[in-house]
């Protein structure tokens, strides 16, 4: 669960001989917390991602991406790629002719008000013909009709120009070359742990270590540290699994009138319950990810958990140990 500590000082008026070393105190602490701001910025809600829906292309790579706006996860736009059409056809939303015609065509000079817009984003088809997609552009919010693979390979050449890093949080759901990591520990995956576990997602945490590892067809394909339960609120050691994908959830717990544990965080965007009271989530509170800090779930920073939330399936085994 959680840990959210606010400590208070006593206020008072600094004599003149103490005022130059109190000034310097303020300057570097607001340097100090202006620096973890910027590092983990405060996310208030849950989103799909600046991306979600687009074609971007990685500028230093060339590489090319389709990002789902249902899962928020990327797909690559490969030549290589024989079933580049029928991918992106079981990728598409399917909606009525009259939701299709609400954005403006590519073709028509016309530019469809906010109040006319109804959300649409990203590769859509009618209900009554699967197989026509068209693209629908959420920024200009047109429409693109789209046939065959070729059709998207030519689109695809215009994509937007992103830097790779922006696209770190919508995990690699299918590409045309192998992504696994080496694990900067030697760590491997443990066969005999999850020997009877059939997804071919599953997460690790290493709780001496403070360490989450993603594996996919047992091969690991990301890592990052993590902060779980402290000293008398451990972290439960088993094998869990992934039970709710909860876009928002609101912390709070009494242990009693005034007691130094009660906690209020409000509402906390991104979380996977893997048992009851029990979720790994997003963490704005601290940014001492390696160390224990919470009441006994399982803490992340926003860019990591934007990841593992959109990586994760509901069901996908969870070890603890």
């Amino acid at each position: 669960m959680y840990n959210f500590i606010v400590s208070r000082t006593a206020s008072h008026v600094p004599r003149h001989g103490v005022l130059i070393p109190l000034l310097f105190t303020i300057f570097i602490s607001i340097g100090l917390f202006a620096f973890a701001d910027s590092a983990n910025a405060r996310a208030y809600y849950f989103s799909r991602g600046e991306y979600a829906g687009d074609f971007v292309k990685e500028k230093e790579s060339g590489r090319i991406w389709y990002i789902d706006p249902v899962e928020s996860r990327r797909y690559q736009i490969s030549e290589k790629d024989n079933l580049l059409f029928e991918r992106l056809m079981s990728l598409a939303q399917v909606k009525s002719w009259p939701q299709i015609l609400s954005a403006a065509s590519i073709d028509e000079d016309k530019e469809v008000p906010h109040s006319g817009r109804i959300g649409l984003m990203g590769i859509v088809h009618d209900e009554n013909n699967p197989t026509l997609l068209w693209h629908v552009q959420k920024r200009a919010y047109k429409r693109v009709p789209l046939t065959s693979r070729e059709d998207v390979l030519e689109y695809a050449k215009g994509a937007m120009e992103v830097d790779a890093d922006e696209l770190y949080e919508y995990p690699i759901h299918y590409s045309d070359f192998e992504y696994v990591i080496e694990d900067p520990t030697g760590q491997e995956f443990p066969m005999e742990q999850l020997a009877y576990a059939t997804s071919g997602k599953h997460i690790t945490i290493n709780l001496r270590e403070q360490r989450l590892r993603a594996y996919e067809n047992k091969r690991l394909t990301n890592e990052f540290y993590i902060s779980s339960g402290r000293w008398g609120y451990w972290t439960r050691k088993g094998l869990h699994s992934v039970l709710k994908k909860a876009p928002v959830v609101h912390y709070a717990w009494t242990y009693g009138p005034d007691h130094p544990e009660n906690y209020d965080l409000g509402n906390v965007p991104y979380n996977l319950r893997i048992y009851p009271h029990t979720y790994i989530h997003y963490a704005y509170w601290h940014y001492n990810f390696g160390r224990p800090m919470s009441h006994g779930c399982v803490n992340v920073n926003l860019a990591n958990m934007k990841w593992i939330y959109r990586w994760a399936d509901e069901g996908v085994p969870v070890l603890v140990y």
